[in-house]
C-alpha cells in the first residue's frame, strides 16, 4: 500500500520540479514526507474510488427515489466487447425490506450488440460466476442489460417479446426472453433506464445439452446479417450458438434445412410426409411471421432472430426447427436508426414467400390471424401492455431522459418518451386495419 503512496507522491514530486526547477528534489522529499505522514497518522489505506461504493448495496444511496429496481455493476477495468471484465452485480428493490437489497454477485461483463455498441449509451452482456435468479425471472448465470438507446419508449424489446410468450401454451410453445425494466449504475455513474433480459440460450429454449460422444446435438443459429433469408442452401448470414463453435462446429442441420428451402421444388417442398412440415414447426413459424409483420419489424426478417431445433433421439419423432424472436427495437413504427415507419409495409423472405404460395398454408395463415386480432393482437390488448408499460417505468423513463438529452442528436427527431408512447398505439392501430386488408388481399385467388 504504502508502495503505492511511494509511486504516486514521487510523480507529484517530479511534475512539481518540472513546473519548478529551482525547487528540484526537494518538492518531491516534501511531499513524500507528508504523505507518509497522513497514512501513518489516519492508520488506513486512502478512500477508495467512487465505484467501489457499489460493491455494498447495503450502504449505496441512488441519487433518487427508484420506483423500479436498481442494479449496480460495477467493472474492474475498461468494458469492451472483445473480452471480458471482471465485475460484481448488486441489486436494490424498491419496497424490499432494509436494507433493500440482494446479495452481491461476482462475474464478468462485455459490450453487447452490434451496431448498438457505437451508441453513447450501451448495453452490456454479463456472466455471473453461477447462476441467479435476478427478481422472478428464470434462474440464469447469462444476462443482458440492455440499453434500448435509439428506442425514446424503452419497451419494444419487451412488448415484443411479451406478444411472443402470450402465445405459449403447453403443447405448442413460444419461446422468448423474460425482462424486467431496472435502472443502472456502472462504476456510481448513473446510466440510466434497462431492460433486464434473459439469453436465448439452451436452457431457455428447453433443449439437450450438449454430448461430445452423441453424434446428433440441440442446435442454435442466430441470423446475424441478411444472407439469412433462406434463399440459398449454406449457413451465410449466420452465428452459431449452439454447441459452442469453440467445442464443436455445427451447421449441418441448418445446412440441409437451408439446401431444403432454397432449392426443392414444389412438390417436394409441400410434401406431407418429407416436406417441409415434417422439417419445420409451422405453427410456431407461423406465429413468428405474425409477430414480425404485427411489428413491421424490417430488420428482423432476413436477420435478427434465432432458429433452434433440439437433437435427434432414437426412438422418437424428428424434432421440428423453430424461432424465436430477437432484437425489435426496431419494430412499432421506428427503424432501427429510429427514422419513421409508415403501417404499411408487407415483409418477408424466401421461406415465407414459398409458404405463402401455397392456398393450403394461406388460409392456415389467416385463420391464426384471425385469431389472434380477435385476443392478443387486438389494438386493445396491445395498447393496454404499452400502457402498463409506461405506468412501470414512470420517472425512471424521465430520469433517463435527463440522462441522455445530451446525446439527442444521435435522433432523427425530437420525440420525447410520451410522445412516443402515443405514437406507438396510434400506429398499432393503424397496423392492424392495414394488415387486415392485406392479409385478406392477398387470399383472394389469382385471376
Amino acid at each position: 500500500m504504502r508502495w503505492n503512496h511511494w509511486q504516486r507522491t514521487m510523480a507529484i514530486g517530479k511534475a512539481l520540479a518540472a513546473r519548478r526547477p529551482q525547487f528540484g528534489l526537494a518538492c518531491a522529499l516534501l511531499v513524500v514526507c507528508l504523505r507518509l505522514s497522513l497514512v501513518a497518522v489516519v492508520g488506513a489505506a486512502p478512500a477508495q474510488p467512487a465505484e467501489n461504493r457499489t460493491n455494498n448495496p447495503a450502504s449505496f444511496k441512488p441519487d433518487f427515489e427508484p420506483n423500479i429496481p436498481v442494479l449496480l455493476l460495477t467493472a474492474r477495468g475498461s468494458i469492451d466487447k472483445a473480452q471480458k471484465t471482471p465485475c460484481t452485480l448488486s441489486m436494490i428493490v424498491p419496497g424490499a425490506p432494509p436494507p433493500g437489497a440482494t446479495n452481491s454477485w461476482t462475474g464478468d461483463v462485455k459490450l453487447h450488440g452490434g451496431v448498438s455498441v457505437g451508441f453513447p449509451k450501451q448495453s452490456y452482456g454479463i456472466t455471473l460466476a453461477a447462476p441467479v435468479r435476478l427478481l422472478d425471472l428464470r434462474e440464469s448465470a447469462h444476462w443482458v442489460l440492455n440499453a434500448a438507446f435509439i428506442d425514446r419508449s424503452l419497451m419494444r424489446h419487451k412488448l415484443s417479446y411479451d406478444l411472443f410468450r402470450s402465445l405459449d401454451t403447453p403443447g405448442a410453445r413460444r419461446f422468448a426472453a423474460g425482462s424486467r425494466f431496472v435502472e443502472v449504475y456502472l462504476n456510481g455513474d448513473y446510466r440510466g433506464a434497462y431492460l433486464l433480459m434473459e439469453r436465448v440460450d439452451r436452457q431457455l429454449l428447453e433443449l439437450r445439452r450438449f454430448g461430445s460422444n452423441e453424434t446428433s446435438h440441440a442446435c442454435i443459429y442466430k441470423a446475424v446479417d441478411h444472407a439469412a433469408n433462406f434463399g440459398q442452401p449454406g449457413h451465410a448470414g449466420y452465428e452459431q450458438r449452439e454447441p459452442d463453435a469453440l467445442v464443436k462446429e455445427y451447421w449441418q442441420p441448418l445446412d440441409q434445412f437451408d439446401g431444403f428451402v432454397s432449392r426443392a421444388r414444389d412438390p417436394e417442398f409441400f410434401d406431407l410426409q418429407n416436406g417441409i412440415g415434417s422439417r419445420l414447426d409451422l405453427a410456431n413459424a407461423t406465429d413468428f411471421y405474425l409477430l414480425v409483420l404485427l411489428t413491421s419489424n424490417q430488420d428482423g426478417i432476413t436477420k435478427n432472430f434465432i432458429i433452434a431445433r433440439d437433437a435427434v433421439q432414437e426412438g422418437l419423432p424428428k424434432p421440428s426447427f423453430f424461432f424465436a424472436p430477437w432484437d425489435y427495437d426496431a419494430t412499432f413504427g421506428r427503424n432501427w436508426d429510429a427514422t419513421v415507419v409508415a403501417p404499411t409495409a408487407w415483409l418477408s423472405n424466401h421461406l415465407f414467400d414459398r409458404l405463402m404460395g401455397d392456398r393450403v398454408y394461406r388460409e392456415r395463415f389467416a385463420r391464426r390471424w384471425k385469431e389472434l386480432r380477435e385476443r392478443q393482437f387486438s389494438a386493445k390488448s396491445i395498447q393496454a401492455m404499452i400502457e402498463s408499460n409506461a405506468h412501470t417505468l414512470g420517472d425512471a423513463a424521465r430520469r433517463n431522459a435527463a440522462r441522455w438529452h445530451p446525446a439527442a442528436g444521435h435522433y432523427p427527431d425530437r420525440l420525447s418518451f410520451d410522445q412516443d408512447v402515443a405514437q406507438m398505439k396510434a400506429w398499432i392501430e393503424a397496423r392492424l386495419q392495414w394488415l387486415d386488408g392485406e392479409i385478406q388481399r392477398r387470399m383472394a385467388p389469382a385471376p
